[in-house]
C-alpha cells in the first residue's frame, strides 16, 4: 500500500512538471516592455524615429501597444491583443483591441482598433508575422511590410 501511494505521488508530481511545460515562455527575454526606436515602412524606405512615447509590452501571450500622450501624463492609449510564438525566431499577431484610459483612468472604450492607428508602431494589416532579432537590450522585428528597432525599456 505504501508503495503504491508512494508511486502514485511520484505520478503525480510528474504530471504537474509535465503540465507546466506550456508556460516555458514566462520567463522569456522578450517579455517585459519595449520602447519602439524606430519604424521602417519597407514599401517606401521611409524611417520614422520614435520620440519616446510609442511601446510593446509583452507578458505570456498577451502584448500591448502603449501611445503616452506627449503633454498629458494621465492619458495613455493601449491597444491590446494576443501573440502567437512561432518557433525562437517568429512571432505573429493581430486584432487588436482599444483600451484607452482618460481622466481617472477609466476605460473610454473597449473596440477593434483601425489599422490606420497601428501604422505608428509598424503594423499595416490585420495580422502580421515578424522575423525576429533578440539580442539582450535589442529588439528587431522584420515583417513584409516593416522593419521595427526597439529597446528594453
Amino acid at each position: 500500500m505504501r508503495r503504491l501511494l508512494c508511486w502514485l505521488s511520484i505520478s503525480a508530481f510528474a504530471l504537474i512538471i509535465i503540465s507546466c511545460k506550456d508556460n516555458y515562455f514566462v520567463e522569456n527575454d522578450l517579455h517585459g516592455v519595449w520602447q519602439v526606436t524606430s519604424v521602417e515602412r519597407l514599401s517606401t524606405g521611409e524611417v520614422t524615429k520614435s520620440a519616446g512615447d510609442l511601446y510593446y509590452m509583452f507578458q505570456r501571450s498577451m502584448v500591448m501597444l502603449g501611445y503616452k500622450h506627449l503633454g498629458v501624463p494621465e492619458r495613455m492609449t493601449r491597444y491590446i491583443a494576443h501573440f502567437d510564438l512561432v518557433g525562437v525566431d517568429s512571432i505573429g499577431m493581430g486584432d487588436f483591441r482599444n483600451y484607452t484610459t482618460g481622466e481617472g483612468n477609466n476605460v473610454d472604450r473597449e473596440v477593434k482598433v483601425p489599422i490606420e492607428d497601428l501604422h505608428k508602431f509598424g503594423l499595416y494589416q490585420d495580422y502580421t508575422m515578424f522575423g525576429m532579432g533578440l539580442l539582450k537590450q535589442r529588439l528587431i522585428l522584420v515583417s513584409d511590410s516593416a522593419r521595427i528597432e526597439l529597446r528594453k525599456y
